[in-house]
């Protein structure tokens, strides 16, 4: 059964980031009929809309609850045990990080930013760096983060990274 949500709460949706919950109403969906939408406010892009029809199970899917600060913190701290492993191939992991980065889950781009902070902090130790795809990829699920965490913990986006590390000390 779908989670109930209400006009005002807040969401993550999928790569959207932080929505609000602007309104719950019923929408014209073609051919005479109409269905019950949540009418989504993207923080970071008040002026786009997203409509959410109730009965589709899969975009319901892409709506979350936000994790309240502790939560965020366990989601932190618990990269450092179930950390996701380097994959050596570089095709494998491009497509295996472009699968995360598209899933947009805030666990599964957590693991994947601490598993890219690792090897860039054990390549730095043997006077190399990460390839200009892996930085790319690491940008990209920071700023994912950055948009749903920066929220949950009441900091300024550049700042989100720094509290990351910090708590992972890396």
């Amino acid at each position: 059964m779908a989670e109930a949500y209400r006009k005002g709460d807040y969401v993550s949706y999928s790569c959207s980031g932080v929505c609000r919950i602007d309104d719950i109403r019923q929408e014209s969906a073609g051919k005479g009929e109409t269905k019950t939408f949540y009418i989504l406010k993207p923080v970071a892009d008040p002026g786009s809309t997203i409509f959410v029809p109730t009965s589709s199970p899969v975009l319901l899917a892409k709506m979350q609850r936000l994790p309240n600060k502790e939560e965020a913190d366990g989601m932190i701290l618990a990269t450092k045990k179930d950390q996701m492993a380097w994959i050596d191939d570089r095709k494998v992991r491009a497509a295996a990080f472009q699968a995360v980065i598209k899933a947009c889950d805030l666990k599964e781009l957590l693991d994947l930013v601490a598993c890219i902070y690792q090897k860039r902090a054990d390549l730095a130790a043997k006077g190399k760096k990460l390839a200009a795809s892996d930085e790319s990829t690491l940008r990209r699920a920071e700023a994912l983060i950055e948009n749903e965490l920066s929220f949950v913990l009441q900091l300024k986006g550049d700042q989100v990274g720094a509290y990351i590390r910090e708590k992972l000390g890396i």
